[in-house]
């Protein structure tokens, strides 16, 4: 038997890179895939490969800083396959440059992408894992958290955000 046969897990930047790997893993391992981003023709070609492999994946486009598309993705999650086993917060944003030219366009979409949508994405998931008793939630870190990049301070600054904001999470989520 696969290790993740019969979870449920969403998987947020699904269509491309890191995403779609971890798509593919979870797929041979048996998981129910629910995918999400921006792009829904990336969403659907992960979505046709993990198909033809004999596996489940529903493409829910989804922009992670907005509250309400989030909210629609875990709630058709739930529509679709009545649980949620897994969460994997994967989207990222890299932008960067000589931080006296950042412009504050930019540092707002890498902390939309890079933590806001975590925090979104994983409080909606924690209120369905603490009422069914019990899910992961897994967020793609960098070591850019321990060792800054020259001219990345938006990537840098929530890379480490991140990590905070996981830790806290573990705490919280202990109980279930």
């Amino acid at each position: 038997m696969a290790q993740l046969e019969g979870k449920v897990a969403i998987i947020t930047g699904a269509g491309t890179g890191i995403g779609k790997g971890i798509c593919r893993s979870f797929a041979r391992e048996g998981a129910r895939l629910v995918l999400a981003s921006r792009n829904r023709a990336n969403l659907e070609a992960t979505a046709d490969e993990v198909r033809s492999q004999g596996g489940t994946a529903l493409v829910v486009p989804t922009d992670v800083t907005a509250e309400d598309q989030v909210r629609t993705l875990f709630e058709k999650t739930l529509e679709e396959f009545r649980r949620l086993d897994i969460l994997v917060n994967n989207s990222g944003a890299f932008d960067g440059g000589p931080l006296e030219d950042i412009t504050l366009e930019t540092w707002q979409k890498v902390v939309g992408v890079n933590l806001t949508g975590p925090f979104l994405c994983t409080r909606e998931a924690m209120r369905i894992m603490k009422a069914q008793g019990g899910g992961r939630i897994i967020n793609i870190g960098s070591i850019s958290a321990q060792m800054p990049r020259m001219n990345h301070s938006p990537y840098t600054a929530t890379k480490h955000g991140l990590t905070g904001l996981t830790k806290s999470t573990a705490l919280e989520g202990r109980d279930f």
